[in-house]
């Protein structure tokens, strides 16, 4: 479904990524997992066409997507839930929302199907829809993130570090969405801080490393693998192989 390759990405003269190559196929989980300064979030930032590069290859649904503007990308189905909660803090919920599904702006009847399918994942933003974003919890600008990207009808959703900063019971809740969206179709690269939890819901991993994918295998395989264990798992997965909250 997706495929870079080779793919080289600098800042000035700050190379950060090295040929990297991933592949994504339709219907997975794919996580992408390392250190702070990797380079992932600009790896994602590539392939969604927000820091352009010459080198490298990059195809989705087999179409050639290099040099292509972000939004003819998100026209394809490719979309990108950003880091930080990325929302329009002065605009109502409803108005992020309809922002996702801005190139359908004109079908408003589809916009108001795909809007009901938002609200139905996530009621709390049905219930407070007419109140600004800015005025939502952490967890509640994740999910409006979330929602928002769904408005775009997404065939593969890439979500930069959905859990950061939230509360052990809503980052459950944002991997159980995971899962459902995943569930009912929609393919997931995804960029987490939480890499245990990552790997255990991903059907395959990749780790980054200095700008370089030095690690690819099953979630199962990055799970036991030692290298990865002593990385960014930590002690308590190699004690404890126990039941994951979500």
């Amino acid at each position: 479904m997706l495929k870079i390759e080779d793919v080289d990405a600098s800042y000035g003269d700050i190379q950060v990524l090295h040929q990297a190559s991933l592949h994504v196929n339709e219907g997975e989980i794919v996580s992408l997992i390392g250190a702070n300064g990797a380079g992932k979030t600009t790896l994602l930032n590539v392939i969604s066409g927000l820091h352009p590069t010459p080198n490298g290859s990059r195809t989705f649904l087999g179409k050639g997507i290099s040099g292509l503007r972000p939004d003819r990308i998100v026209a394809l189905g490719l979309i990108q839930v950003p880091e930080t909660e990325k929302i329009f803090a002065p605009l109502t919920i409803g108005e992020n929302l309809e922002l996702g599904a801005y190139l359908r702006r004109q079908d408003r009847a589809s916009l108001r199907d795909e809007m009901d399918k938002v609200f139905r994942l996530f009621p709390i933003l049905r219930e407070r829809n007419g109140q600004p974003a800015g005025t939502l919890s952490g967890g509640e600008r994740q999910m409006l993130a979330l929602g928002r990207a769904l408005m775009a009808r997404p065939r593969l959703l890439m979500l930069d570090e959905p859990s950061l900063g939230l509360a052990p019971a809503m980052v459950s809740e944002i991997f159980r969405i995971i899962l459902s969206l995943n569930g009912q179709g929609t393919t997931i690269l995804l960029v987490e801080q939480n890499a245990r939890e990552a790997l255990r819901m991903s059907d395959r991993g990749y780790v980054l490393d200095g700008g370089r994918i030095i690690l690819t295998g099953s979630g199962e395989e990055l799970l036991l693998n030692e290298e990865v264990k002593n990385a960014f798992l930590g002690r308590d997965l190699r004690e404890n192989q126990g039941t994951p909250a979500w």
